[in-house]
């Protein structure tokens, strides 16, 4: 808010100064500056939207004195937020929709963002939009977390009945099938859909398989968190760097919590290897020399010795320091051959995870696409040590991967040229045969515990994701009509108003038989090309799909990750900031609803109505009557 207070202030005080007309361009180009997406306060730019649109005058705007300060420009948030809601919330009453939630551990509150997917009336599109972000005053129990939602939704008059599913996080409290928030949703909704985040699953996958080599990950953050604070310490690596005639680059941060960023992180690793080695090999010879000094010096120091407290005071102080100890641990890693083999391994395979995060952290809907996506990804890791005679003909979550008979042997096993090239030079390399057999057998079981923890944890054959498929407009001639039975079966709200079962089972027979493969070529959404497959017309003018394609982007609807949610939180952190601490909740909340609305919050292009631009100019004049 304090961006736009000033700027308003500034015209509203120095108007003497210039032409009425300058000084409006002069708002308009100071507050576009603010309205850069992700730099400054979301409602900076909403506030010169609704201000330009509602209040500026032609001739001169000045004339009304208009002041837009906090109270005012809080009160236009809430109000046009408000009304957001209102419009939400009648879409929910009568289309198919899912629910998302996921706790969100904030300095003052607990909050519970309520994600909603369901199509735009104005579009027809699919897309994710806050719906509100209720705070949990008791422990964050599934029943407690439940009723917080159950009332956000009723007091809306919103009902269970078109929820189609419930996303969130993996945990217990959420999915638990007995006390989680989705057994107290089954009992209002029982055909609900349990959408899971895959993409944590897909990280813990990582994390699990890489249990069966040395721990790199703790090498790398001792690493970082080495360098990180000391000057000196980072002057004397980039001298190991001039060194070794590398680029001087630092080394990167690696989250334990989002494990695959250590791709990038074994990267810049790999980069500094020999510059680590040798930077940590002179750190531990100025260890062990200061070592030698002190254990002198203790020596000297026990013989005058009248008692034994000074000999056990000395002994203290002969201890190492939690840095000596950190400069023995990463010099006796990096100073490993073996161990950097298993670094250039895990470089290469690591990637094998990087398309379908891609695909599954995307915008638009893939729910049609996640069952092919997982499948995919067990079938590359299954190809990487399986034998090809294994695989062909049988669905992965068939193959015995675990049989020896059905593994490759240790020459064929996919590890990335890198790797097998610093094996061949196993003399030069420093590497021993023992060693080479040790890590043949690690990477097996790596890739046997991907597919272990896969196959186990993995909605692989998940029914809803099977028949899912049947929206996929690539699919179009194979897809079955089992699959649409199922959908009009299981979600009855799916049937449009006006349209019937056996309406939908036609327009969909008819739709097999049609050649729409150049009509919607272009379209890069899924929504897109359905969007205009329903606006086609027979030669009596007539929508030949209209149900079918409605009945189809209710199916879009589903999420396929808990990556939209996951957005909410990462725009919690940007808006609530230590300069913005005192931000409410409810403004707060406000402010994401707005921003949460398909197209940018702050777009000139976006028009609102007359009545919502009347309603806006009484907002302050509304809430001081509250």
């Amino acid at each position: 808010m304090e961006n736009s207070n000033r700027h308003l202030w500034y015209i509203n005080n120095q108007h003497h100064h210039k032409h009425n007309k300058d000084r409006t361009e002069e708002f308009k180009d100071n507050t576009r500056q603010t309205s850069q997406k992700d730099k400054f306060p979301l409602e900076d730019g909403v506030i010169w939207h609704i201000f330009s649109t509602a209040y500026i005058d032609a001739n001169d705007f000045t004339k009304k004195n208009m002041k837009f300060a906090r109270n005012k420009a809080t009160a236009v948030i809430l109000d046009l937020a408000r009304m957001n809601q209102n419009s939400l919330s009648e879409r929910l009453k009568s289309a198919p929709f899912t629910v998302s939630t996921d706790g969100s551990n904030d300095a003052t509150s607990k909050q519970y963002p309520l994600v909603v997917r369901t199509k735009h009336t104005g579009t027809g599109l699919v897309h994710s939009e806050l719906l509100s972000i209720p705070v949990c005053s008791e422990a964050a129990t599934g029943q407690n977390i439940f009723n917080l939602i159950d009332k956000d939704l009723s007091d809306r008059n919103v009902t269970w009945e078109n929820c189609l599913s419930m996303g969130s996080d993996n945990a217990s409290v959420m999915t638990g099938r007995h006390k989680g928030v989705y057994a107290y949703v089954k009992e209002k909704q029982p055909s609900v859909f349990l959408s899971g985040c895959v993409l944590h699953l897909i990280h813990i996958s990582a994390k699990k398989a890489a249990e069966a080599l040395p721990s790199i990950d703790d090498v790398l953050i001792d690493i970082y968190y080495y360098f990180d604070k000391s000057d000196s310490r980072k002057l004397l690596f980039k001298g190991s760097q001039d060194l070794c005639d590398l680029e001087q680059k630092r080394m990167l941060k690696h989250v334990c919590t989002r494990w695959l960023s250590i791709g990038r992180c074994i990267e810049r690793l790999l980069l500094n290897w020999d510059a680590l080695k040798d930077y940590f090999y002179k750190e531990n010879e100025k260890k062990k020399d200061a070592k030698a000094k002190k254990d002198a010096k203790a020596v000297k120091g026990a013989k005058g010795a009248k008692n034994s407290d000074t000999s056990k005071t000395e002994k203290e102080k002969s201890k190492p320091s939690y840095a000596e100890k950190k400069v023995d641990s990463i010099f006796s890693f990096v100073k490993s051959p073996t161990n950097k083999l298993y670094c250039l391994f895990l470089s290469y395979t690591i990637n094998v995870y990087d398309e379908v995060l891609k695909n599954l952290q995307a915008e638009d809907p893939r729910i049609h696409k996640l069952r092919a996506s997982l499948h995919s990804v067990m079938r590359n890791i299954l190809s990487r040590f399986v034998k090809p005679a294994a695989m062909v003909g049988n669905s992965v979550d068939e193959v015995m991967y675990k049989e020896q008979c059905n593994q490759k042997v240790d020459n064929d096993l996919v590890i990335g040229n890198t790797a097998k090239e610093f094996i061949r030079n196993k003399k030069k390399n420093h590497l021993r045969d023992s060693r080479i057999k040790e890590f043949f057998s690690a990477v097996r079981q790596y890739f046997v515990n991907a597919c272990n923890y896969i196959k186990a944890n993995l909605p692989l054959n998940e029914p809803v994701l099977l028949h899912a498929e049947v929206a996929d407009t690539d699919k179009q001639s194979i897809v079955k009509q089992s699959s649409i039975e199922f959908f009009l079966e299981r979600f009855p709200c799916l049937i449009p108003k006006g349209s019937s079962k056996d309406v939908i089972l036609e327009q969909f027979v008819l739709y097999q038989s049609q050649d729409l493969a150049s009509l919607v070529e272009d379209c890069k959404r899924i929504d897109e090309k359905w969007v205009i497959i329903g606006q086609l017309r027979n030669e009596g003018g007539s929508l030949m799909f209209q149900f079918l394609a409605e009945f189809m982007l209710g199916i879009l609807c589903i999420p396929h990750s808990s990556a939209h949610c996951e957005r909410v939180f990462s725009v919690v952190r940007k808006n609530r900031t230590d300069q913005r601490a005192t931000l409410g909740d409810k403004t707060l909340e406000a402010l994401l609803v707005i921003k949460s609305r398909p197209g940018h919050p702050c777009d000139l292009n976006r028009k609102h109505s007359n009545e919502t631009l009347d309603r806006l100019k009484s907002s302050y004049y509304n809430h001081l009557n509250e």
